[in-house]
């Protein structure tokens, strides 16, 4: 059978793009016999234009001739399919799929303000009668300290991919201090510290285009190295953030598995979707929800969950799938990469 092609944007180093790349790519070489895989970026020194045969620069996701230069590339590799690798080129692409005349492969446009607005998210699961951490405009910080105790978590309420712009606070006094520091455009809130870092949950739940559930797959996170942003002994208590670089152990969990593939189907996921909690007192709460591909995504393509080879055959092949065989009870260990490139080879 012909490969098809793919083209996949937003393939720098730390990005899921990059990570989706590997999917396609270096997972298996049953995988690798499907698709030709295009891989895009904005910055010429993006390490994911290097490891395919063939790239293109695209400009950034709001510059005004950007869909322009997606149909171009397009036209000239003979695309079959794209999958955005940021969130930034997920929504306007997400939009875009009738003008650009082939399949956007990601999930339900709707959903995408889910993972760009935690207000608007939390909005959603209070209307499912789902559970969260309570979220506050920092401005009504005085209301979430009068219900919580300390610490609590500050960010962006907006932009958050990789934790960009989280703060652990202690006391007031710290809080008094970082407030005026933050970015008002960022619409930063407010959040309680709930559980333990040890009950920190990454979960993929994959449903095919029709919005029915393939499967779903479970890390409960390790945060060390890589995924550790901040750290703090207090009275015996270790209170720990995690980054966006999820480690840890894929394991299986019947009831959790259960109770995210049934938030996927109340919410109307359609493709991948990616949900991060915390178990406390045995009880789930979510603190983010991403309808997109997650930076997990080759960690679970190496243990033969391929969300990418999955949907693309379902979109483009309109093959259907049940649950997958693959491994669990394994520790999934993360480090950097690099690629060595001539400078005449340079885009």
């Amino acid at each position: 059978m012909k490969k098809k092609n793919v083209l996949i944007t937003a393939t720098g180093g730390r990005s899921v793009g990059s990570g989706i790349l590997h999917a396609l790519t270096r997972s298996s070489d049953a995988v690798n016999e499907r698709w030709n895989v295009i891989a895009a970026d904005a910055d010429a020194f993006a390490w994911g234009l290097y490891k395919v045969n063939e790239s293109v620069l695209l400009p950034l996701a709001g510059a005004t001739n950007y869909l322009d230069a997606v149909k171009k590339t397009i036209d000239k590799f003979k695309i079959d399919a794209i999958i955005p690798g940021s969130e930034a080129e997920a929504q306007v692409l997400s939009v875009s799929a009738n003008d650009l005349g082939i399949p956007v492969i990601g999930n339900n446009p709707s959903l995408i303000p889910l993972m760009m607005d935690k207000f608007a998210m939390v909005e959603k699961l209070k209307s499912l009668n789902l559970p969260f951490i309570e979220t506050y405009r920092i401005e009504n910080w005085q209301e979430a300290v009068g219900k919580h105790k300390y610490p609590f978590v500050v960010k962006p309420t907006t932009g958050t991919g990789g934790s960009r712009g989280l703060h652990f606070v202690f006391d007031e006094r710290e809080l008094k201090m970082l407030i005026p520091s933050l970015a008002t455009q960022s619409n930063y809130c407010i959040q309680p510290y709930i559980g333990s870092g040890d009950e920190e949950y990454t979960i993929g739940i994959l449903s095919d285009k029709a919005g029915s559930v393939i499967d779903s797959i479970v890390m409960k996170r390790k945060l060390t190295g890589l995924s550790l942003l901040n750290a703090k002994k207090i009275n015996a208590i270790n209170y720990t953030i995690s980054t966006g670089y999820s480690q840890g152990f894929i394991i299986k969990d019947d009831i959790l598995q259960g109770f995210c593939e049934n938030v996927a189907t109340l919410i109307g996921s359609t493709g991948p979707l990616n949900i991060q909690l915390r178990k406390h007192e045995d009880k789930y709460y979510i603190f983010e929800i991403h309808p997109r591909f997650s930076g997990t995504t080759p960690i679970r393509a190496d243990v033969g969950f391929n969300e990418p080879d999955i949907i693309l055959r379902n979109y483009l092949n309109d093959e259907s799938f049940g649950r997958l065989d693959y491994k669990y009870n394994v520790a999934a260990i993360r480090a950097l990469e690099h690629v060595i490139v001539p400078m005449d080879k340079l885009l």
